[in-house]
């Protein structure tokens, strides 16, 4: 195993340190940025990558190109190996120092709040042995830190995945509209639902999220304005608001399980299809390694899902 190298390994070239620094530079995307700035250090950290450029002697780990210096694509390549090495050898120390593995669930607070928190002591006969880590994250924050490391599974959108990863199916992710079936005249809407935001009080996410414009381009095409007059920082907030009796609201339906049919209206809007899609629970398959336990608790939030997604009569 490793014969080409393996007598090299004493070699002044090669170190744990040196490898660190590949990973650095991986994940911050070019040398510069890896060393926050700090110019002597990201000499430091061009000089570690050249001697271990030295150490494997034909191979280029530096793009030749471009001021802002990050990895060639082999460079790329050890800089994964290297983390799985190291990320394996953690959860090897921690298992001899006593310490429980953990697994870190990256997902929008909306998902935490409504289906993980509410559905604990499900999961939590899964996860016996492990420490479970809830991490709230932006759904587009969400790919970039699994690749990173920052989460270990997340729940996201799957054409927001990339290739490297392993997942599980939870359900078709669906917004559509809802509104308080005690207000009157709802069927005025029923040709162009999409009105009923535009003319009723509607209680919407704030700031100029991808959902949020999605939203008023479609509006836009019907010559109309969504009538904002609650703005919130979460779907949840927004479930909130719509059961207030106050607001409709344009929510993912998931969410339906606390807007029960006999006291609330759900609308399918046309003009909402694309934002559809496939929700999914995802990992990296080098995980697994040294975190076998990952896919049984992705599994058992599959199930978790399934159960707190039930739409009440």
């Amino acid at each position: 195993m490793f014969e080409k190298g393996v007598n090299k390994l004493t070699s002044k070239n090669f170190s744990l340190a040196r490898l660190k620094s590949l990973i650095s530079v991986k994940k911050a995307g070019y040398i510069l940025k890896a060393a926050n700035g700090n110019t002597t250090e990201a000499a430091k950290i061009s000089r570690q990558i050249g001697e271990l450029e030295e150490f494997f002697e034909k191979v280029s780990l530096r793009k030749k190109d471009g001021k802002l210096k990050g990895l060639s694509p082999e460079g790329e390549e050890l800089a994964t190996i290297a983390e799985n090495f190291l990320t394996s050898m953690q959860a090897f120390l921690d298992k001899v120092d006593g310490i429980q593995p953990s697994i870190a669930i990256g997902a929008g607070e909306t998902f935490l709040s409504s289906v993980i928190l509410p559905n604990f002591a499900d999961l939590k006969e899964s996860t016996k042995e492990i420490r479970v880590n809830l991490c709230n994250m932006r759904s587009s924050e969400l790919p970039n830190a699994l690749d990173a490391g920052e989460a270990d599974l997340i729940i996201v959108s799957e054409k927001s995945l990339g290739k490297n990863v392993k997942k599980l199916s939870l359900g078709k992710l669906e917004y559509k509209l809802y509104a308080p079936l005690t207000w009157e005249n709802l069927s005025k809407y029923r040709k162009v639902p999409l009105e009923m935001i535009c003319k009723e009080p509607y209680a919407s996410l704030s700031g100029s999220g991808e959902r949020r414009r999605f939203v008023d381009n479609a509006t836009d095409k019907i010559g109309k304005k969504p009538n904002y007059e609650l703005e919130c920082s979460s779907h949840f907030e927004v479930l909130q608001a719509v059961k207030s009796n106050c607001f409709c609201g344009i929510l993912p339906a998931f969410l339906a399980k606390d807007l029960p049919l006999d006291y609330y209206k759900h609308i399918a809007v046309k003009e909402l299809a694309d934002m559809h899609g496939k929700l999914v629970i995802a990992w990296k398959k080098e995980t697994f390694h040294y975190k076998p336990e990952i896919e049984t608790v992705a599994k058992e939030i599959q199930k978790i899902f399934k159960k707190a997604t039930t739409i009440k009569k």
